[in-house]
């Protein structure tokens, strides 16, 4: 009888995983391929799945569907109608589901998934639109304009020749290089840029932003992280709740602000530029040409101090000061350097302030 048992339980074994086999085994794969021309358009909405794009020579352009479940068969499309690809996938089924695409380099792409990564391996000389609901996206050079958005992934992007936006719900974002305006945004992450052609717009609310040259005007902001500007001409403003602020090479107009750190400003000012530093929480750092046509009024919070014999050590300068006062509880410098013109303030509530010839 025991032997009945074991026997019984042994072919019941052997059927559930000569089942399981049957089951993998009628997942599938489907591929096509178009000839087309250069500037054409791709269109992938998918529901889920990782979306995997190379470049190659060929005027071809190659569509492998990967590990499609025999139930969701009917709900993949791909065809061509006109100058366009299109690939529509609303199977639920497919759990391993993934895209993999090869097209010319001349070519632009609006692709979208609800669920995975975007990877393109190779140079874009188009326009380019991604969407996922929630994986990395990881980009070479694209030559055109590029709008990429992710639910919660990182996004790496290499140069760029058209406007950029580029934004997640809480990774990372890098790009090499900006030929043209850009707009970053992330709910919790880091941001990192290079040079920049336009004007930029960059915004965490959580991480570190680090900046190259700006071409144009700069809004950058984040409410926990320090802030890296190395050059813009235009006007810049700066915000962060609670980091340093390390701004260099600024020509423009600034305005700089911080809750709780401390202020480093390399300026090269221009004769109609106004610039406004603010801290809370940390000393200021200004740095200038020794030909620069300012005039400068630098503030301190003295508090109780007012009547200590060193107060005015709490503003140290290169230059000469114009005025020195004490007024009710603050220690107020003025500097005219080289007959004045263009207005730099510095307000610190507990710090220091130092002003520095280059």
């Amino acid at each position: 009888m025991k032997k009945l048992f074991l026997g019984s339980y042994v072919f019941t074994g052997l059927i559930f995983i000569l089942s399981g086999f049957l089951a993998l085994s009628t997942a599938t794969d489907k591929d096509k391929s178009f000839n087309v021309s250069k500037g054409d358009k791709l269109e992938v909405s998918v529901s889920h799945g990782n979306i995997k794009v190379s470049t190659w020579e060929k005027d071809q352009a190659y569509i492998k569907a990967i590990n499609i479940d025999s139930d969701d068969l009917a709900d993949l499309k791909i065809e061509q109608i006109g100058n366009k690809i299109l690939v529509e996938f609303k199977g639920q089924d497919s759990d391993d589901f993934y895209l993999e695409v090869s097209i010319p380099s001349q070519f632009n792409l609006d692709l979208s998934t609800g669920g995975g990564n975007f990877s393109i391996n190779g140079n874009i000389n188009g326009k380019v639109e991604l969407a996922t609901g929630g994986g990395n996206i990881d980009i070479n050079d694209i030559g055109d304009k590029l709008s990429a958005s992710t639910g919660g992934g990182n996004i790496s992007v290499g140069n760029v020749g058209g406007e950029t936006e580029l934004s997640t719900g809480g990774g990372n974002i890098s790009v090499k290089e900006a030929k043209s305006k850009i707009e970053l945004s992330t709910g919790g992450g880091n941001i990192s840029i290079g040079n920049i052609g336009g004007s930029a717009e960059v915004s965490t609310a959580g991480g570190n932003i680090s900046v190259g040259k700006v071409s144009g005007s700069a809004e950058l902001n984040t409410a926990g992280g320090n802030i890296s500007l190395d050059g813009a001409s235009g006007k810049v403003e700066v915000n962060t709740a609670g980091g340093n602020l390390n701004l260099k090479n600024i020509s423009g107009s600034i305005e700089a602000n911080t809750a709780g750190g401390n202020i480093y400003a390399d300026l090269v000012p221009s004769s109609d530029s106004h610039s406004e530093f603010n801290t809370a929480g940390g000393d200021i750092n200004l740095v200038l040409p020794s030909n620069a046509k300012v005039n400068i009024q630098a503030n301190v919070y003295v508090g109780k101090r007012a009547s200590d014999p060193d107060v005015e050590k709490m503003i140290k300068s290169d230059f000469e000061p114009t005025t020195v006062d004490i007024t009710g509880k603050n220690l107020i410098k003025k500097f005219v350097l080289n007959g004045g013109g263009s207005m730099i303030e510095l307000n610190t509530a507990s710090g220091k302030i130092k002003i520095n010839k280059k």
